[in-house]
């Protein structure tokens, strides 16, 4: 289902030329893809490939004899970095770079946009050696490009949507989620496509489905992580204290078995959430970015007496700033005082 572009062609001619490339973009627009794209044909060419998350698997995977791709999708956070991040990778930067220095070993990295700008990325300095902007003017997705993506994942009905190629950055996705959800009007969809889903969600409600609706909450309770086994297994008192808080919001008792909540989990797969290794997420990231935002206006008192830290840190903010994604939630007034407590108590 991939579309070769000039973007990927010149990821690949990067990673072939240089040690390091980290691909940026706002979410959606294809960075995981081009990245496994071009990993798949570094794969090829006889490099081992390994996908780490911590900069320690770097260090001990490393093997001096063999060409190695470490692989790094999506480089820490959603928005910013946070000085836990940081810290995670100063103390390896040093011997990564000698690692990299070795010509045997290469790192490709995606992270978003907005994380890349962040002031404290600058300590991280290998990332910032070859960085290849999807949305520049030489690597954004061409007419052409986009009537390929189109045409593959839409077929017939990418004729109805030629004049809104340009209207989101993240047009890849749309048509990735419109394939998985055809039931959708493709005209709204690709138009206005946040309007739809918070129509989707508001009608859960309107309809007598809380059940659905609390289980899209309670992914955010978890920060788009949410286990199997705390649905169907014992769990401490604060977990089950988080979930029966997020079914009282939700205008559920407080009493709902958790594997009601795990049947309406597995009836959202594939138009909102997807299952993998047990685990509850969202379909792709700017999906999660949208429903934190449409319940950060819903149930933001439950958010920020119960939501994961991690999603408490990235996604509010007490006043709107410059260049803030359009997903930021705003904490009203009357609210302040429970946020800072909140802070306090992280």
């Amino acid at each position: 289902m991939f579309i070769s572009t000039r973007a990927a062609k010149h990821v690949l001619t990067c990673i072939k030329e240089n040690s390091c490339v980290t691909i940026t973009a706002s979410s959606g627009v294809g960075k995981t893809a081009t990245l496994r794209h071009v990993v798949l044909q570094m794969a090829a060419e006889g490099f081992d490939v390994l996908l780490v998350t911590n900069p320690g698997d770097i260090v001990k995977f490393y093997n001096p004899n063999h060409k190695t791709l470490f692989v790094i999708d999506d480089l820490r956070g959603n928005y910013s970095l946070n000085q836990t991040d940081i810290k995670i990778w100063e103390p390896f930067i040093d011997r990564i770079t000698k690692i990299l220095t070795k010509n045997l070993a290469k790192i490709i990295a995606a992270c978003r946009f907005q994380v890349y700008q962040d002031d404290k990325f600058k300590s991280l300095s290998i990332f910032k050696s070859c960085v290849c902007n999807l949305l520049s003017d030489s690597m954004c997705l061409t007419k052409a490009e986009k009537e390929s993506i189109a045409e593959i994942y839409l077929k017939t009905k990418a004729l109805d949507v030629t004049d809104c190629y340009d209207l989101y950055d993240c047009f890849p996705l749309l048509c990735k989620l419109y394939r998985e959800n055809p039931s959708l009007d493709i005209r709204d969809f690709f138009c206005k496509p946040f309007s739809v889903y918070e129509q989707e969600i508001d009608m859960l409600q309107i309809k007598g489905f809380p059940r659905k609706y609390c289980a899209l909450a309670l992914c955010l309770m978890f920060n788009n992580n949410l286990m199997e086994e705390t649905l169907t297994e014992e769990v401490d008192e604060e977990t089950r204290a988080i979930i029966e808080n997020t079914f009282e919001a939700c205008k559920l008792d407080r009493g709902t078995s958790r594997l009601v909540i795990q049947d309406e989990l597995n009836s959202l797969i594939h138009t909102f959430l997807k299952k993998e290794q047990n685990i509850y997420k969202t379909i792709h990231d700017k999906i999660f970015d949208f429903l934190v935002y449409y319940f950060g206006k819903k149930i933001i008192h439950c958010l920020i007496k119960n939501a994961h830290s991690g999603l408490i840190n990235e996604r509010f903010l007490l006043q709107k700033q410059e260049n803030a994604d359009q997903f930021i939630s705003i904490v009203p007034p009357k609210y302040y005082q429970m946020f800072i407590q909140r802070m306090i108590d992280d």
